[in-house]
């Protein structure tokens, strides 16, 4: 006999109706979730659940959406459950209570149905979840007394690495498994996810505010050229105050502005060190970076690496002539 799988698509599902339906397939495979925003026309997502010896296998694929578990969720469930997800491509953003983790291909991240949760879809998302209900855990790892602390695992060495391959592996391969043996499978996937948890670090802990600084980090990168990137108009665009984002630098020894300069300097001497960029006037260089002044940019650049643009630039020229 094989697993119990049942299968869904949104292309099935009237356009009027997709959130709505949306809604309901989330809540039935990761218990009761909200979408608080009504989809495109263009969403897509398919879901498929597999039956696996008292827990449940959820393989999902969706676009860019929203979701959300309020208290009033939390207060229906009558048995709290514990999320292993494997994400195999796109990108994710969770907040778990007061913080959040952002999550890539690759990441196994574990969370609790007992807390307040959003998640934030931002690239069409690929993801396994294996969904286990605590009583199961607690049942089946008996020295675990505690349900896990949310959070990343380490998913590129050890137990973790060990882990993630077993998820991907198990997901490919339940439908094709047998009843008879699912019970022992399960039993060495949980025992194998006792021991990633086991040697979960503190630093895997959800970390709002490293989350929130890399999406202003990402924010500067795409903008840095332009020379009106102020903390003031950086703190806007991300919806957050400017105390808040000078908070947020102020955490690794550094400022806003600061920053910016160092990215903006390595980008100006990478592009001195460039043949392709050998025709372009020091100044065009410095203008290309957001710098609107040439002493400006020549003085910062002394004081960073010890020499001027243009020493910079002939030195590597004078390299470059002998080398054979």
């Amino acid at each position: 006999m094989r697993n119990q799988t049942t299968e869904w698509s949104i292309t099935d599902v009237p356009v009027s109706d997709r959130t709505d339906a949306w809604q309901s397939v989330l809540s039935s495979s990761y218990r009761e979730w909200q979408v608080p925003r009504r989809l495109p026309a263009t969403f897509y997502a398919r879901v498929k659940q597999h039956d696996f010896a008292g827990t449940e296998i959820v393989e999902t694929v969706c676009d860019p959406c929203i979701g959300q578990r309020m208290r009033n969720h939390v207060r229906h469930d009558d048995e709290m459950y514990i999320g292993v997800q494997l994400t195999t491509g796109g990108r994710e953003r969770f907040t778990i209570g007061g913080s959040g983790v952002e999550v890539t291909s690759g990441d196994l991240v574990v969370w609790t149905t007992d807390q307040v949760a959003q998640f934030e879809v931002l690239e069409r998302l690929h993801k396994v979840t294996l969904m286990i209900p605590w009583s199961v855990m607690r049942e089946r790892l008996a020295d675990r007394k505690q349900p896990p602390t949310g959070g990343k695992i380490e998913s590129r060495i050890g137990a973790g690495s060990l882990l993630a391959v077993h998820l991907l592996a198990l997901s490919n391969e339940i439908s094709r498994l047998d009843t008879s043996v699912q019970g022992s499978v399960s039993r060495s996937t949980l025992e194998l996810l006792g021991i990633a948890l086991s040697g979960q670090q503190p630093s895997s802990l959800f970390d709002a505010s490293a989350t929130m600084l890399r999406r202003v980090q990402d924010y500067i990168l795409q903008h840095l050229h332009e020379d009106n990137l102020t903390p003031a108009r950086i703190a806007e665009a991300n919806r957050i105050s400017l105390r808040y984002l000078h908070m947020l630098f102020q955490r690794g020894d550094a400022t806003v502005s600061g920053w910016i300069l160092d990215r903006r300097l390595l980008l100006c001497k990478q592009a001195l060190l460039d043949p392709a960029y050998s025709r372009q006037q020091i100044a065009e260089i410095a203008f290309r970076w957001g710098f609107n002044s040439t002493s400006h940019f020549c003085r910062a650049f002394k004081e960073k690496y010890g020499c001027a643009p243009g020493e910079l630039r002939r030195g590597a020229s004078g390299s470059s002539t002998h080398t054979v």
